[in-house]
Order: structure tokens, then C-alpha cells, then sequence
């Protein structure tokens, strides 16, 4: 029975801290995880990860629509030859661009939205011939700062860079932060509460994805520091489920609503069997 079984992620959103979080339910074909939320002309967003466990076992971006206190049907929104994850979505001067991980095309691009809901254009690379992950932004006044992770691709180890992008779009070398398992890894965007910011990450010192860091960030440059402030794991949440919650590994906030992504083991026949018919498209991060 245990080969049928296989790790599964699934996002829960919450409107106010007092009540627990509600699973948004995945799609047929996918599990979907890497929540980020955006408002785009005057809608509420959210965009994941989808995870085609029953095909092709590999990763597209998807998102679906926050309307009247619940989200709608999945939709997918950019599929590529690679695969696609963290989809860090953000709005300048009125368009849409998204950053998603896709390590497999040894890049960190950006992309616009041309036309919805499907039609992207890449408009740069912000690191070349590099498989960075889980790519993070903050922008601090005219500074605009980036994250970056390098992983080893051999257990959950690597490494947390900090580049910054200059007026003309280039950018400084990296320089390593830390290396430190149990906070390196980006969880989701910077947070900004009471004129402070914090950094989410992902806490791997157990397994992958078993919880979240929140770190406060006490200098940029010349050196950057911060310190943690909160840990959390499945046993600190209340989520509205039946499901053994056995991590967590990403948290966005737009306004009051919360999202994050949990995974448990799910008995599955058809994830079996699409296994034992593709190649695996990546061995690491699953």
C-alpha cells in the first residue's frame, strides 16, 4: 500500500487571524502548492505551482479568482518544456509580470503578461546559466533587492544569495547569506508590518517543507543581518481538514487574506501507475 502512496500539497487561505484556515480545493489532474496573491485590475488572484502528478509528472503555473469569500476553478496560465514553480507574481505600471522558478532552463527570467490568461512574453533574465530557485524580491525606496537560492541538488542543502539590481537592469554579484538549512530557502514575499520587514523561509533541518521561519531583517547593506522572530509548523496551525498536515513551506498575505501551502501523503492508483510510465522530470525537490 505504501508504494500507492505519495506526497501531496494543497493551499489554505484565511481572511482574519481568528478563524482557521480552509483548504482550496486542488484540480483533478494536480496538486497545487507556492501560493502568491496579487491584485490585478481589480481583481484578487492567486497563482501555484500545479503539480501534473497523472501525466506528465511535472510543473505549471496555474492560478484561479478570489470572488464573494472563496476561490474558483484552476486555471492553467503558462505551461513550458521545463518545469515551473514559485511563481512570484507582481504588478508594475499597470501590467502583470510573473518570476517562477524554472531551474531546468538554467535561468532566472521574467516574464509579461501579454494577453489574458495565457500569453506571456519573456522581458529579461535577471541571472543567466544559473539554476536559482525560489526567487524573492524586495523593493526598499529606489533600491530594489533580490533573493535567490542555490540549491546543491543533493539533499536540501545550498545556499541563500543576496543580489541587488542596478539602474540599468544588471546585476551585482550574489553574495551568500547563509547557508543554514533551517532558514535559507525563500518561503514567500518579504513581509512589511509596523515599518519592519520580514523574510519567510522554509525550515528543512527535519524534512522538506516542514515549516516556516519568519526572520526579521535588521540590515541590507553593507552586511545583511536578521534575526528569527516566529517558527511555525503543522502542529501551530488550525486548518479546517481531516488530513495528517505533515509540513508547510509557503506564506503571501495580500491585505487580510492569508495563504499558505500544506502537504500530507495521499493513496493514489493513477500517481502510481503515471511513475512507472514517464521519467521522472526532476529527482530533488519532491
Amino acid at each position: 500500500m505504501n508504494k500507492l502512496r505519495y506526497m501531496h500539497w494543497q493551499i489554505a487561505y484565511r481572511t482574519s487571524k481568528g478563524e482557521p484556515f480552509r483548504l482550496v480545493n486542488n484540480p483533478d489532474y494536480a496538486w497545487a502548492a507556492d501560493p502568491f496573491l496579487v491584485e490585478y485590475k481589480g481583481r484578487m488572484y492567486l497563482f501555484a505551482e500545479l503539480f501534473l502528478y497523472c501525466s506528465e509528472r511535472n510543473g505549471v503555473i496555474g492560478y484561479c479568482v478570489y470572488e464573494d469569500g472563496r476561490f474558483g476553478e484552476w486555471q492553467v496560465t503558462m505551461d513550458e518544456h521545463w518545469h515551473l514553480s514559485y511563481p512570484n507574481v507582481f504588478v508594475r505600471d499597470g501590467e502583470l509580470f510573473m518570476c517562477p522558478e524554472s531551474w531546468q532552463k538554467n535561468e532566472v527570467g521574467i516574464y509579461r503578461l501579454v494577453q489574458f490568461p495565457d500569453k506571456w512574453e519573456q522581458t529579461g533574465c535577471l541571472f543567466c546559466n544559473a539554476r536559482y530557485v525560489d526567487t524573492t524580491f524586495l523593493q526598499q525606496g529606489e533600491e530594489r533587492y533580490i533573493f535567490t537560492f542555490a540549491p546543491t541538488f543533493s539533499g536540501d542543502e545550498g545556499e541563500l544569495l543576496l543580489a541587488k539590481e542596478r539602474a540599468d537592469g544588471t546585476m551585482t554579484e550574489p553574495v551568500v547569506i547563509t547557508r543554514d538549512v533551517g532558514t535559507a530557502r525563500p518561503g514567500g514575499n518579504i513581509l512589511r508590518r509596523n515599518g519592519r520587514l520580514y523574510r519567510v523561509s522554509q525550515d528543512c533541518r527535519n524534512s522538506y517543507g516542514a515549516g516556516l521561519v519568519f526572520s526579521e531583517i535588521d540590515s541590507l547593506e553593507p552586511v545583511y543581518k536578521e534575526h528569527a522572530v516566529k517558527r511555525i509548523s503543522p502542529k501551530n496551525l488550525r486548518i479546517e481538514t481531516e488530513k495528517k498536515i505533515l509540513g508547510v513551506h509557503t506564506y503571501n498575505r495580500l491585505g487580510g487574506l492569508e495563504v499558505i501551502d500544506v502537504k500530507y501523503y495521499q493513496p493514489t492508483l493513477a500517481e502510481y501507475l503515471a511513475s512507472r510510465r514517464t521519467r521522472r522530470v526532476f529527482v530533488n525537490k519532491y
